[in-house]
């Protein structure tokens, strides 16, 4: 009766002794690499904030009015031929529309306007619809702050002329350094805008002339243009470069 504990002790011991060995432990695998976290896109800022709504008010309808301006030995007038309306109907609605011209004017003497960063179709340069917008607007804008400042150089206001030529100037550096496609397009129009009606206001007209105040506001408002490539074209455009330098020797500068 004493050996059946022994016997029982050594099946236990044969069972314990079939038992699998413990598995390694496992090795320890590395961190993955952390990964440079990506850039956000470029938000608007400064000018470009602002530009939309009140570009808003500008309409196709009148800036390809504005766009038939005519200077004249005694003022200025509409195309007859191309325009919808008269030049003391037009110049009303410049007047009427005096606290819009005054806030262009204000946004485009901001020194900031980073447009926010698009996605492109590189193959086509195609913009989104709302981008085209904003520089339609500028393009329309442009077109009225032109004839307001001929309005205005002609009436004899002749620092609200160069105040409103310096403003076209200012939309120029803010779209040409966009770095959008197809913004040149709308830079260069801008530059024609001022094309039209510096020289004219330089040279004088029916006896009102500009100041040398005036020179020195209009003068450092194509300063702050690049001189080799005022309206950001990427092709390497050669007349606009060149038509910069014209409108500065037009002013004595």
């Amino acid at each position: 009766m004493h050996a059946l504990p022994a016997l029982f002790a050594l099946v236990a011991l044969g069972c314990g002794g079939n038992q699998p060995e413990p598995a390694p432990s496992p090795v320890a695998q590395p961190a993955p690499a952390a990964t440079a976290p990506r850039a956000a896109p470029a938000a608007a800022s400064g000018a470009a904030l602002e530009y939309p709504a009140i570009l808003a008010k500008f309409t196709n309808a009148n800036s390809e009015d504005a766009r038939q301006l005519v200077f004249n030995g005694m003022g200025v007038s509409l195309n007859a031929s191309k325009a919808k309306s008269t030049w003391s109907s037009f110049a009303r609605m410049l007047e009427q529309s005096q606290p819009q011209i005054e806030e262009l004017m204000r946004v485009t003497a901001m020194s900031q306007c980073t447009f926010a960063e698009v996605t492109v179709d590189k193959s086509s340069s195609k913009l989104p619809p709302e981008v085209i917008a904003l520089l339609q607007g500028v393009r329309n804008g442009g077109a009225v702050l032109g004839a307001d400042a001929a309005r205005t150089f002609v009436a004899g206001d002749t620092a609200g002329a160069a105040r409103r030529a310096a403003a076209i100037a200012a939309m120029l550096r803010h779209v040409a350094a966009s770095g959008l496609p197809k913004s040149s397009d709308f830079a260069n129009n801008l530059l024609d805008q001022l094309k039209r009606i510096v020289p004219p206001m330089a040279a004088g007209v029916n006896g009102t002339k500009l100041t040398d105040a005036d020179r020195a506001v209009l003068l450092a408002a194509l300063g702050a243009l690049s001189a080799t490539d005022p309206c950001g074209s990427s092709d390497g455009d050669r007349a606009a470069p060149a038509t910069l330098v014209a409108l500065k020797a037009s002013l004595g500068g």
